[in-house]
């Protein structure tokens, strides 16, 4: 897993616009993924930061994501949206919907075992 002092990781946190709760969630990021014994690639990894932080903006900022219906997201395992859900659970202000959107990074990335 690439660090917190990784190059694109670090512009990512910066751009942000709460480079302390961004550092915050990501390093809570770092445990969860090892607790729950996903090993996500360079790639992977780097979507899901992104995704986070954009998360973090939408929450700071009070930015709604458009709604969609959760049957979109019907192969998306509930073990997978569970853990998007305790994720998005580190953050205010988020719709309900994120969580659909986050699980689809965990669900790629724990098909990295099969």
């Amino acid at each position: 897993m690439l660090e917190l002092n990784h190059k694109e990781i670090k512009q990512m946190i910066l751009k942000s616009d709460d480079e302390e709760k961004c550092r915050e969630i990501f390093n809570r990021l770092q445990v969860f993924i090892r607790e729950n014994e996903m090993q996500p690639t360079d790639v992977q990894w780097l979507s899901l930061v992104s995704h986070v932080t954009a998360m973090v903006n939408r929450s700071v900022n009070g930015e709604v994501i458009q709604s969609f219906h959760a049957s979109l997201f019907s192969e998306v395992s509930p073990a997978s949206i569970e853990m998007a859900e305790k994720v998005c659970g580190w953050l205010t202000s988020l719709q309900v919907d994120e969580k659909y959107l986050l699980s689809i990074h965990f669900e790629n990335i724990k098909n990295n075992k099969q």
